[in-house]
């Protein structure tokens, strides 16, 4: 499969080179990048770990089932096995302490003015990519999705072998309304033929726990674009952790599931 691709992206560059225009092979990938994607194969992975969470103070190193969070999803994250290198963004001394201490983590130590309450997880990565300008693919995950699951990131690695973007998402069959000029509006159904849960599809939300992207992506400020592929996080696993009330209901789910297994 690689030779083919190979002989096909050397074929156009023949092509290319009796054509009055002079294309290099390095133009040719980025102009034909989903026939001639060589190297997609090596995806880094990056954790997003400031020390300045307000909700749950140095909430990354907060305890879930006997470790932090930053430890249980390095942990699923290497056991893996899909990346080439797993990385910890972080202005923290003790986070970063605490993530060096699995072997094969990376850390990368953020300025503090891409760690503060208003900096975008964008921007975020945008900062890393400027230091290590040979990544071309990349994870961003998040620790405070504590039921991550290695088949989550399985399946989305695979996936992003065809494509720019992959990232995760929970189906939600609610209605949903707004305020308008103090008038009740819908969003998503007709309220004189209300839609029941196995007449649609329901509604792809956003669920936060990995975004897989190219770089070219990035560096224009997004993660996405609407050829996107996703992969369908199950509602009991879409669970984010920002305050105290959140780690209380992820262990009553996680004792839930083991009472059940019993």
């Amino acid at each position: 499969m690689q030779l083919a691709i190979v002989l096909k992206c050397l074929s156009g560059v023949f092509v290319l080179l009796h054509s009055a225009k002079w294309v290099s092979c390095e133009e040719f990938l980025q102009n034909h990048e989903q026939e001639c994607w060589l190297d997609k194969r090596e995806v880094v992975a990056i954790i997003l770990a400031r020390g300045g969470s307000k909700g749950i103070p140095l909430k990354n190193l907060a305890k879930f089932q006997g470790e932090s969070l930053l430890m249980r999803s390095l942990r699923i994250v290497r056991n893996s096995g899909i990346f080439s290198e797993i990385w910890v963004s972080t202005d923290s001394d003790v986070i970063a302490y605490e993530a060096a201490s699995l072997d094969g983590i990376l850390i990368h130590r953020r300025p503090e003015i891409y760690a503060l309450d208003t900096t975008s997880s964008i921007e975020s990565v945008q900062e890393f990519l400027l230091h290590h300008k040979e990544i071309e693919h990349i994870a961003l995950i998040q620790c405070t999705s504590v039921f991550l699951k290695e088949s989550y990131l399985k399946l989305a690695f695979e996936l992003f072998k065809s494509s720019e973007c992959v990232f995760s998402v929970t189906r939600s069959h609610k209605l949903r309304w707004k305020v308008s000029q103090n008038l009740l509006i819908p969003l998503n159904f007709d309220p004189s033929n209300r839609p029941r849960r196995q007449d649609w599809d329901g509604e792809l939300l956003e669920n936060g726990m990995f975004y897989f992207a190219i770089k070219s992506l990035i560096k224009r400020g997004v993660f996405q674009k609407n050829s996107c592929k996703f992969v369908e996080i199950e509602p009991e696993d879409s669970l984010e952790i920002d305050k105290i009330f959140d780690l209380e209901m992820g262990q009553c789910l996680l004792n839930l599931r083991q009472n059940d297994t019993d």
